[in-house]
């Protein structure tokens, strides 16, 4: 009776020792289910990104070609001749504009250097006012004017 009680305790120590290491291995097939539906989730949406990227590319290398085929089909019509005389023109047009600016700034510097000359404005006394309120007496201190 003393061997079979002792035999009955051996099998329940192993058959808890193997219950504990089934346990383990549950627990680790668990954990490793987890990390593989994460991995899964995280490549299905670098994926998406991936894909919806490619479609903005390829959209974009379309339009790009549309434009291109355009811009060749008006070289073959002569248009962008067209466009090179009027493009010459408005060049020509904007220097003269320019030219024509800088002499009424000419202009405008020598009057109103005339204008001083008749004022008077440009004497040494007026020189020397220029700055007549950093000298003055009844000044507020820290206050710059």
């Amino acid at each position: 009776m003393w061997g079979r009680i002792r035999r009955l305790r051996e099998e329940i120590a192993d058959l808890r020792a193997q219950l504990d290491r089934m346990r383990i291995r549950a627990e680790k097939a668990e954990h490793t289910v987890k990390t593989e539906q994460f991995a899964r989730s995280v490549m299905a949406r670098q994926c998406a990104e991936k894909d919806a990227a490619n479609k903005r590319v390829t959209d974009r290398a379309q339009r790009l070609t549309e434009q291109l085929e355009r811009a060749q089909e008006a070289a073959g019509d002569g248009a962008l001749d067209e466009m090179g005389g009027r493009l010459d023109r408005a060049l020509r047009a904007c220097a003269r504009y320019r030219a024509d600016a800088d002499g009424q700034v000419r202009l405008i510097r020598s009057q109103q250097e005339l204008l001083d000359r008749l004022y008077g404005l440009d004497t040494p006394a007026v020189a020397e006012g220029e700055r007549w309120q950093e000298r003055r007496h009844d000044r507020m201190k820290g206050v710059r004017l």
